[in-house]
């Protein structure tokens, strides 16, 4: 996989509601990045620019991209 987008589509991510934050936060399970937004779609929207940083910061030091633990089938 070499695609970047190919990455974020696959990887885990978990959104969940702070109610000491007043937000959602979201968390990329692989990558252990994280983002918040005010709303779930903002979180999901916030947290994929989020890794899409991370993984070009990655390229750019040399290092490998982690691959997704699970990759989604579609049926």
């Amino acid at each position: 996989m070499t695609n970047i987008l190919e990455y974020i589509k696959n990887y885990s991510y978990l959104v969940e509601f702070s109610a000491e934050d007043n937000a959602y936060l979201a968390k990329c399970l692989e990558l252990g990045v994280m983002a918040h937004g005010d709303s779930q779609e903002e979180a999901i929207q916030e947290i994929k620019e989020a890794v899409r940083v991370h993984l070009l910061m990655l390229l750019e030091d040399g290092e490998q991209i982690p691959e997704p633990k699970s990759i989604r089938v579609k049926l």
